[in-house]
């Protein structure tokens, strides 16, 4: 979306409208990259430039502040609709310069040790299944099948934050415990 800002021509007395670049939201960059809005955060986090906020129960990554304070982003917050962000041509310059090299940062964290072989036995499992596993279902597959892993090495496997992954292993452990509740009574 172009952004136009409106500014006072002294001579002509007129507003002129002069524009302030083409500025895009983070799933459109991540369009732009080649690579789904999941990995496009995930990666953006790890540049510093998405942090996660935690407001009203919703866990949702937004801009960081020195984004914002750059001029280089703007948060939207529409009355009764979901919040969302925009980034600017100089941030989406200065984001080309570095993503190849935080792309490689990440993937060298993934590959190592245990969750390098968590990720690729994760992988090898979606590939066999017909349809798609929704993201809470993938942590629990982790949690099962790779109880050693931590939370922030889920998190990182499957490219969402570790507050996402801790919401999902305390329900799945609600769910298992009001299961064994069951079973004890119908014994």
């Amino acid at each position: 979306m172009e952004y136009f800002e409106e500014v006072l021509d002294r001579k002509t007395g007129e507003l002129v409208r002069i524009s302030k670049g083409e500025w895009i939201t983070i799933t459109e960059m991540a369009t732009s990259f080649g690579v789904g809005p999941r990995t496009a955060r995930a990666i953006l986090r790890e540049m510093g430039v998405l942090q996660i906020e935690d407001r009203g129960g919703h866990c949702r990554q937004r801009l960081a502040r020195w984004v914002v304070q750059r001029g280089w982003g703007k948060r939207h917050e529409p009355k009764g609709r979901y919040p969302f962000d925009v980034i600017g041509p100089e941030a989406q310059q200065w984001i080309a310069e570095g993503w190849g090299e935080t792309v490689e940062k990440l993937r060298a964290k993934t590959l190592e040790g245990e969750s390098g072989s968590a990720a690729s036995a994760l992988q090898q499992f979606k590939a066999k299944r017909l349809h798609p596993m929704p993201t809470q279902h993938e942590i629990c597959w982790l949690i099962d099948h790779f109880p050693s892993l931590s939370q922030s090495e889920i998190a990182s496997i499957v490219e969402v934050s570790q507050q996402l992954v801790s919401k999902f292993a305390g329900i799945r452990q609600a769910q298992r415990d009001r299961w064994h509740e069951w079973q004890r009574i119908a014994a």
